[in-house]
């Protein structure tokens, strides 16, 4: 199996409501799930372990710290599949989007083209562009954060 292959594989998974996929040829075998990246929280990542203190060798004891708030979901519009990234409808023709611009669900706001196919990169929530996070013409994989919103 080719990359060309594996790609087309991914890009297969980005559009179809399936949630693995496995591909066998020649004796190799791929599977390829989609899943969501957690995010790394405080319970997470744990302190390195140290030697008990006897509390009564006079240690005081610990001070009890504030629970770390919620991390804020950032609000971004993420490549839709893997290909490359364009952010205007033709070669020198005005962007679909500027920063400071106003967005509405389901508005175009870039391609992704991936063998000759374009697919619409479409604003999933309202909002107002805050930066343009990929260059027009970047290779950009399914997920891929493209814009921020404010």
């Amino acid at each position: 199996m080719d990359i060309a292959q594996i790609k087309r594989l991914i890009d297969l998974l980005a559009h179809a409501p399936i949630a693995e996929l496995e591909a066998e040829e020649g004796g190799r075998k791929i599977r390829i799930t989609r899943g969501v990246a957690q995010p790394v929280t405080a319970a997470a990542v744990r302190a390195p372990a140290t030697r008990p203190v006897d509390a009564g060798a006079g240690a005081s004891p610990r001070p009890q710290s504030a629970p770390m708030p919620e991390p804020v979901q950032e609000r971004v519009i993420a490549a839709p599949s893997y290909g490359v990234l364009h952010l205007s409808p033709a070669p020198g023709a005005p962007p679909y989007v500027t920063v400071g611009q106003e967005v509405k669900p389901g508005q175009e706001v870039g391609l992704v083209e991936a063998m000759k196919v374009f697919n619409a990169v479409k604003s999933t929530q309202a909002g107002q562009i805050a930066a343009i996070l990929v260059e027009d013409g970047t290779e950009v994989e399914a997920g891929t954060p493209l814009f921020r919103l404010a």
